[in-house]
């Protein structure tokens, strides 16, 4: 039988779990901060039609290499929800906040927490492929291309990625671009935490912001009640819309600590 001391240190035990809220462990963290993911949406962020808890999904378009030789392979597959949709009227503008939290990497789903770099239409991702010089048709590949990012960078075939600034980057396949983000604090993107180098895919190492005629009105906001765990919310003075085949330049943040329960 136990004695009185050790019964009064159960009971003491007892009531501190009673009194003290129990904190849950902090999250594992499975990308590190700062990484980039390049993806293609899979599903359409409609103002007009998109629901809250509706599911998203987006594909990894290029390879992302990781701090300890592993690579995350192009084609895992993301995973979110619509958090919220405001449809926009004569007087108010719309938005739509939505989340991309988890990625699935060999058969394993890992949670992650992600903000929104840049965005680009349909259009813009299609215009980005296109060849921007001439290429005879004899004997000529995909490595003969010059393109045109998202954003502005040149990507000469088998050579550099180039901007104003001169050599930014390198294309280890075609259609794959590497090379370290850079700030751009006139569109809102300041310098990144993780300044290795990174996977962009079709867009550009400063690209910011959103991209392509169709959604020249949308924004993404930078305002941080805005952008709370892990949310990501686009704003228009008329509809958000943006089709699956569009681009997201995501970057994964600190995963967000679940509150203590009591």
């Amino acid at each position: 039988m136990l004695n009185f001391s050790r019964l009064k240190i159960l009971r003491f035990l007892a009531l501190l779990l009673i009194i003290l809220p129990l904190h849950a462990a902090e999250p594992v963290q499975y990308l590190a901060v700062g990484t980039l993911l390049p993806v293609m949406l899979n599903s359409n962020l409609d103002s007009d039609k998109s629901k809250p808890g509706e599911k998203i999904t987006a594909k990894l378009k290029q390879d992302v290499s990781l701090p300890d030789g592993g690579v995350v392979k192009s084609g895992a597959e993301l995973f979110g929800h619509i958090v919220s949709v405001k449809r926009g009227t004569e007087t108010t503008g719309s938005s739509v906040v939505f989340v991309f939290d988890q990625i699935r990497v060999g058969g394993q789903t890992h949670s992650i927490g992600t903000s929104l770099r840049a965005l680009a239409s349909m259009a813009a991702v299609f215009q980005a492929r296109q060849p921007i010089n001439s290429v005879a048709l004899d004997g000529s590949s995909l490595w003969d291309y010059n393109t045109r990012q998202i954003g502005g960078d040149i990507v000469f075939g088998r050579k550099n990625v180039q901007s104003n600034d001169g050599v930014v980057g390198m294309s280890p396949e075609p259609g794959w671009v590497v090379g370290i983000p850079k700030a751009n604090p006139d569109a809102g993107c300041d310098a990144p935490e993780n300044k290795g180098i990174q996977a962009f895919w079709l867009f550009s190492t400063n690209a910011c912001g959103v991209y392509g005629d169709d959604n020249e009105d949308m924004q993404i906001s930078r305002k941080p009640s805005d952008n709370k765990d892990g949310q990501i919310t686009l704003t228009s003075p008329k509809r958000v819309l943006v089709r699956g085949g569009g681009g997201l330049l995501l970057t994964v943040i600190p995963q967000a600590v679940p509150q203590s329960v009591k």
